[in-house]
């Protein structure tokens, strides 16, 4: 998001637009979530957890997909869901023994190819698609309800992601760059978009405004955004190729303790 306005947007009506500007931030602080995780990191269930990260994110992208179904108004929407969602949406055993060896690419290509279609959906339709009364969980609801449902479970699930952190120690002793990064382009690459004065980052020589070429030797100008692992722990060194004005420059950054 380029701001923190729930406001108009185009193509949408009104109270459509400020419910895809919420659907979208909670999508962005779930991505952020899971910036990076490898096939281990997604099928890791701690102990007395059910689920693993790539479990939720598969969860996700069912419940959004049969809440589609559900408004358009299909008098039978499980019976019209695809086979493929079931584990998601179910989670349990069945989600622990099929949703594994998964990486991050294909969590996020589902997650977007589901949200655009629900984006879809919504610019179809108006405010009063939205608000009419519908029978719902044996009482009345709106679509409103419904999709509010549909993110607030995500949030509430992504509590859980962030537990999940703790057991793993690149997230658990998260080290400080004391950087920021963003998509270079269409949200692919990386480029830097703020240094902090006196950080790591700063005293290496990163600027603001640096596309990255590669990060920890491994080629980033063409994967997504958030397939890059960024986050690693305090002491950890990345080696960046950045690319500015002047030419190319290579640049070695250790991460510090976070303060406090």
């Amino acid at each position: 998001m380029s701001d923190f306005l729930i406001s108009d947007r185009p193509g949408f009506t009104p109270m459509i637009a400020r419910l895809v500007g919420m659907m979208e931030y909670g999508r962005e602080t779930t991505l952020q979530a899971v910036q990076g995780m490898s096939v281990e990191e997604l099928d890791l269930i701690p102990p007395e957890f059910g689920n693993s990260a790539g479990m939720l994110l598969e969860h996700f992208a069912a419940v959004e997909r049969i809440y589609q179904l559900i408004s358009e108004g299909h008098p039978n929407p499980d019976e019209a869901l695809e086979a493929k969602w079931w584990p998601g949406l179910d989670l349990g055993e069945r989600g622990r023994a099929d949703i594994r060896g998964r990486p991050l690419r294909h969590y996020l290509t589902q997650l977007a190819e589901v949200r655009a279609q629900t984006l879809r959906l919504f610019a179809a339709h108006d405010d009063v698609w939205l608000d009419e009364p519908l029978p719902f969980w044996g009482s009345t609801g709106n679509r409103h309800f419904m999709w509010f449902h549909v993110f607030e479970d995500e949030l509430n699930h992504r509590g859980q992601l962030r537990l999940i952190h703790k057991f793993l120690p690149r997230l658990r002793d998260r080290g400080m760059l004391g950087a920021g990064f963003g998509a270079a382009s269409d949200g692919r690459g990386l480029r830097c978009i703020f240094v902090q004065p006196g950080s790591p980052a700063a005293l290496a020589g990163l600027r603001e405004g640096d596309v990255v070429l590669t990060y920890d030797g491994q080629d980033v100008t063409g994967v997504l955004f958030d397939e890059v692992a960024l986050t690693q722990a305090a002491g950890v060194t990345s080696a960046f190729r950045v690319r500015r004005d002047d030419g190319e420059h290579a640049l070695n950054v250790t991460r510090v303790t976070r303060p406090g």
